[in-house]
């Protein structure tokens, strides 16, 4: 028996199990592909928020769905801005009956991409937040990218009783390691991909 004869003998005494695995990986891929759309568009989708919660680390990570540390480091910066430490990267005009009405309409135009803002409004991040200024009577785009996308690694595998040293890096959600045991060789490697992010 050739080869070749042996595999198509082996598909076709394992029909059912083939066709479950084939099965599988399409529905994981559907899913994996749903998921990350509706994730994609509830993270771009721009946010309006009060100008006195913009500050307060609680309100924000829950309207923005981040963890505390990220949200204190959000507002941290807010902060800085409020407090004229950080410029505006563009300045631009809305006519609006209240500045809230400002805020309403400057948030729907992010969403529906209207070519009349400027390209850092209608840029692509993680997070927008359209913040109404009572008192400045201004509306704030912050322009929130919670990625970094590349990322240097570094540590240990253990297999069996062998320790390897591991370098990496990492862009975006896919990562490659490699491992030696001397320093002199590459005896492992891995490379992976992030299905989710949290």
């Amino acid at each position: 028996m050739s080869r070749k004869e042996v595999v198509l003998q082996i598909f076709r005494d394992n029909w059912k199990f083939w066709l479950s695995v084939c099965l599988a990986v399409a529905l994981f891929a559907i899913a994996v592909t749903v998921y990350m759309h509706k994730e994609e568009k509830r993270v771009t989708e721009p946010l309006t928020v009060k100008y006195e919660d913009s500050t307060n680390s609680e309100k924000m990570g829950k309207a923005l769905d981040v963890d505390s540390g990220t949200s204190r480091e959000i507002t941290k910066e807010i902060e800085r801005i409020h407090n004229g430490d950080a410029r505006p990267v563009v300045t631009y005009t809305v006519e609006a009956p209240t500045v809230e009405a400002a805020a309403t309409e400057t948030a729907k135009s992010i969403k529906e991409g209207d070519a009349r803002l400027p390209a850092p409004a209608l840029a692509q991040t993680d997070r927008t937040v359209v913040t109404p200024d009572l008192n400045k009577q201004k509306v704030d785009v912050y322009k929130i990218n919670l990625r970094k996308d590349h990322k240097i690694k570094a540590g240990l595998l253990s297999a069996g009783d062998k320790t390897y040293l591991g370098a990496g890096y990492q862009a975006g959600r896919w990562e490659g390691m490699i491992y030696t045991k001397s320093g002199h060789n590459i005896d492992a490697a891995s490379v992976s991909y992030t299905i989710k992010q949290w």
